[in-house]
């Protein structure tokens, strides 16, 4: 059973999700509320598998919600669902741990999908948001093919098991997917991506696999056990307080020194 909680400012928008998500057998309503305090509130309280967010929120905006709400419960997934289709607005929440942006005109069907997609791992935005944002990034990355892209993460050990994950992550496996190849449960591969995310302080799937392809591991030589060190130790060298994925987004806190 797929848990939900729905926070949305309008009335109206706000039945529209509960109904819909009522029609399906495998999902549960946890929660409903129309305000940032209230998202903060029923997610500490329901702890629900997926929170879908508005982002006109009072007291505490959609997007910093997500930003507190995915550092205090990094296993819950968001999807935000908006009318606006601004790229800044889809980037800085994708960024601050979102794992999914719809516009609110997208087909109630396509949400339902897009919910059990992300529960299981995957990332949905809606086309014409990824139109707009596919660009910039495509274009930051490769302005950021330089040493200094090292400067994003901070120093990790990953075992042979989590770069494998890494590495399937930046092809673009759903959870489901990459523990059908490692022939392990879907729940263990949840479990690594959680400490894969917290060594590297990433916050999210979209940044890890920004990560996987900047670092090479995507290359076509398959990563393996037997290819692979015992730890693959990565280094950085950056002394700055804050550490941004992309220009004119938000910055997210650079890791805390061992």
């Amino acid at each position: 059973m797929i848990q939900v909680v729905i926070i949305d400012a309008q009335d109206s928008e706000r039945s529209q999700s509960e109904s819909v998500l009522l029609t399906q057998s495998d999902f549960k309503i946890v929660g409903i509320g129309k305000d940032g305090y209230d998202a903060l509130r029923l997610v500490e309280n329901c702890k629900p598998d997926i929170l879908l967010l508005d982002i006109n929120l009072s007291y505490i905006d959609g997007v910093k919600a997500a930003s507190i709400l995915k550092r205090r419960f990094p296993r819950m997934a968001i999807i935000i669902l908006t009318w606006l289709d601004n790229d800044t607005y889809a980037l800085n929440a994708l960024c601050n741990g979102v794992s999914g942006y719809l516009l609110k005109s997208t087909d109630m069907k396509k949400l339902v999908e897009a919910i059990r997609d992300v529960y299981e791992g995957g990332c949905h935005i809606s086309p014409h948001v990824a139109a707009k944002i596919f660009p910039r990034v495509s274009s930051q990355i490769a302005q950021q093919a330089s040493p200094s892209v090292q400067d994003l993460f901070s120093p990790v050990n990953l075992t042979k098991k989590e770069l494998q994950i890494t590495c399937l992550v930046g092809k673009g496996l759903s959870n489901q997917e990459i523990a059908e190849k490692m022939a392990l449960k879907i729940g263990t591969i949840r479990n690594h991506i959680t400490v894969i995310l917290q060594k590297t302080s990433l916050r999210n799937r979209t940044q890890l696999a920004v990560f996987a392809v900047q670092n090479g591991f995507t290359k076509e030589s398959p990563v393996t056990q037997e290819t692979c060190p015992d730890v693959y130790r990565i280094s950085t060298s950056s002394n700055s307080k804050t550490r941004k994925l992309l220009p004119g987004i938000a910055p997210f806190p650079a890791p805390r020194s061992p």
